[in-house]
């Protein structure tokens, strides 16, 4: 006979249930603590799987509380709970799958996956028979619960499933032609369920799947027209997947696929369009595969130039204030930071972000970073141009007769939409096809130059971005007099933009300034009084989001300029507002890092000039070192203890070796002061666990 509950503590889980959903914090508090106490109850699992499977009547949400509790409480205690209690939420769990809410299947489907990853499916062999069978049911919801269920486990047990069972069978030999069958099932639910399961093992390259690969094909472009948009995007995904992992399954009918591919980049879906798109973006990284597509740029190319002009929907996303140089920042509108290297060329992997972008260097893990804060989701218009930066950086200056006549129309348009796209584009050909743009920026430069002080916000930011690309070839052109014609407007208008009213276009400003910084270098050395004036400025203007953005701008300068900084009206410029920020932060506020990495910078530029500064800077960054270091120690013995960012130990040891750097021998005295304590924590440091810090040290 089925465990049964008692029912006053059924009654008594049920009322906290309810009142989960409360938004005072106080009766939160309570219910967590009364949950925490009927977690103690030995039967506590078999309560919540009741109230999810049996108790009908009971709201979804009161279920689907339950339920992920059961999960919770599950993958917390997995291994103390005793085998017979995990078959019995298992099988109750799978008996239940036909629910007629959708949360709940859902839910008791989490339940089941959780249970079969955690024990590791050799340990379950019942569990993916069962499902299998129930997938020829006649109920709609079984069978689309147990798909739930299914692509749950191949998500989470992918590698496993590729493993003989007992009886030599691999799961997957079995799982794969089944699903192939719902390819055409009747429900777009379990199309998509089937197209995007098995999917996975082909994006994972599986083994099982090998064999079956020409099926896939066949079964999955039979989909291609799919009245259902989920469906749709699950099958451009999967032609995707087989651009990376088997692209040769596609190239005997490669003219039919680009055709396919671009007529459904321009779907009138954007979600649609953007899963095509990416297409064009993983056939172009693939070197054996991209000069198969050159028959096709013109076509391709216009097709992606379209795709970046902002849709309404796009726009709708933005924070379209084009005054908000005075509005602060919320806490939520900085990222978290991580000491990393600096770089300015964000923009060598991915055009897609409106202004900025991450990094195409592999090496940079931070990348994600760059990404633009203001609008987040990855986009039909991003993907669009990152294609265009991903397909000129191969084709080079091939893709020019393509892009040229739709970039003259889009950047002619008197709709400032179509004209920040083509500004957009432009940014994104700058590294593939310097050379060829070489002739046309003479008119071009200066033009987006003018569009710094465009009406609209997102085309001066974009535009400031665009500008910057081309920065090597402001100073470094072939054109007479290239420096004074046209790397002195570039910088003054960067300048000037920097003080705009909108925070969009200082951060688009701001780091373009970086970038043509770091490109100019020495070529920096006769601008930097007006450029620590602005700087200087800036700080008194911007929020707390673009001072992290001016840091590092000043801090490329000092690297830029060097011992050319080392004068004293340019340190009484930049001085002060640094030694003020330096005195008022908190240790652990997050600008602490990129102050630690400015100054760092401007140390080493002004060498024995710092030692004015040096003594309470250095004084400072040992007593974070210590402090650090110390807690560390504390929360490594006590469990309730926070560990703190050893991120701050490896720029504050930065700064020290900077200053000791700057200061040559004059640094010894500095040591011997504090009694050598910053040897002693370096050499704490020099064995500490963390690869960065060690290296620092």
């Amino acid at each position: 006979m089925d465990w049964q509950p008692e029912p006053e503590s059924l009654q008594q889980l049920i009322q906290l249930l309810n009142s989960t959903n409360m938004a005072d914090n106080a009766i939160q508090q309570q219910n967590n603590q009364r949950l925490e106490q009927l977690s103690q109850v030995p039967d506590f699992i078999n309560y919540l799987l009741y109230v999810l499977v049996c108790m009908k009547d009971e709201s979804s949400l009161v279920r689907t509380v339950a339920g992920l509790l059961l999960k919770n409480k599950v993958r917390q205690d997995f291994k103390q709970i005793p085998r017979t209690v995990l078959e019995y939420v298992v099988s109750k769990s799978i008996d239940g799958i036909g629910d007629p809410i959708t949360m709940v299947r859902h839910t008791l489907g989490t339940v089941v996956a959780t249970v079969v990853a955690l024990g590791k499916v050799s340990s379950w062999p019942d569990v993916l028979p069962r499902l299998l069978q129930l997938l020829d049911s006649g109920d709609y919801t079984v069978v689309e619960g147990s798909w739930d269920i299914l692509h749950k486990i191949c998500e989470e047990c992918d590698q496993e499933l590729e493993e003989p069972l007992a009886d030599g069978t691999r799961p997957l030999s079995v799982m794969i032609p089944k699903f192939l069958t719902f390819f055409g099932a009747e429900s777009p639910v379990l199309r998509e369920y089937a197209i995007s399961t098995t999917t996975l093992f082909v994006t994972l390259r599986s083994e099982s799947m090998q064999p079956m690969m020409d099926t896939f094909v066949v079964e999955l472009f039979k989909r291609a027209n799919d009245e259902n948009a989920e469906v749709l995007k699950s099958v451009c995904k999967a032609v995707v997947a087989l651009v990376d992992s088997r692209p040769d399954k596609l190239m005997p009918e490669l003219e039919n696929v680009v055709n396919y591919m671009i007529h459904t980049t321009q779907h009138s879906d954007p979600d649609i369009a953007m899963e095509a798109c990416e297409f064009w973006l993983s056939f172009c990284e693939q070197k054996e595969l991209v000069e198969s597509l050159k028959p096709f740029l013109n076509r391709v190319v216009p097709t992606l130039m379209r795709g970046m002009v902002y849709s309404e929907e796009d726009l709708l996303m933005l924070d379209n204030d084009d005054n908000d140089a005075v509005v602060p920042d919320s806490d939520q509108d900085i990222r978290p930071r991580h000491h990393r290297a600096r770089t300015h060329d964000q923009h060598q992997g991915d055009a897609g972000s409106d202004g900025e972008s991450d990094g195409g260097d592999d090496s940079d893990d931070d990348s994600d970073d760059d990404l633009d804060d203001y609008y987040a989701e990855w986009s039909l218009r991003k993907c669009s141009a990152a294609s265009l930066d991903v397909m000129s950086t191969a084709f080079g200056d091939q893709i020019l007769d393509f892009v040229l006549p739709v970039l003259r129309e889009e950047l002619a348009s008197d709709d400032w939409r179509v004209k920040e796209a083509g500004v957009l584009a432009l940014g994104a050909i700058a590294d593939g096809c310097m050379s060829g743009m070489g002739p046309h920026m003479p008119s071009l430069l200066p033009y987006l130059v003018q569009w710094f002080k465009h009406e609209k916000a997102l085309v001066r930011s974009i535009a400031c971005w665009s500008a910057s690309r081309y920065g090597k070839w402001a100073i470094y052109g072939a054109e007479p007099n290239t420096v004074k014609v046209y790397f002195e407007p570039l910088l003054a208008g960067l300048l000037e933009a920097m003080m705009d009213t909108s925070k969009r276009v200082q951060e688009a400003a701001c780091s373009a300034f970086a970038t043509i910084e770091e490109d100019a270098g020495p070529y920096m050395a006769p601008y930097i009084q007006p450029v620590l004036e602005t700087l200087a400025r800036a700080f008194g203007l911007y929020q707390r989001k673009n001072l992290i953005i001016l840091y590092d701008a000043v801090g490329t300068l000092a690297e830029a300029v060097g011992p050319e900084l080392n004068q004293p009206q340019y340190v009484q410029l930049l001085m002060p507002t640094i030694l003020e920020r330096w005195e008022n932060l908190q240790t652990y506020d997050q600008h602490m890092f990129p102050l630690f990495e400015c100054l760092s910078a401007i140390a080493l530029a002004l060498g024995s000039g710092f030692k004015p500064y040096a003594q309470p800077i250095y004084e400072r960054s040992v007593q974070i070192v210590g402090e650090t270091l110390q807690m560390c120690q504390q929360a490594s013995q006590d469990p309730s203890i926070d560990a703190p960012n050893k991120d701050l130990v490896i720029v504050a040891l930065d700064l020290i070796s900077s200053i000791v750097q700057a200061l040559g021998e004059e640094s010894q005295g500095l040591i011997a002061q504090h009694n050598c304590v910053a040897l002693q924590l370096v050499g704490m440091c020099m064995v500490d666990a963390e690869t960065d810090v060690r290296q620092s040290a």
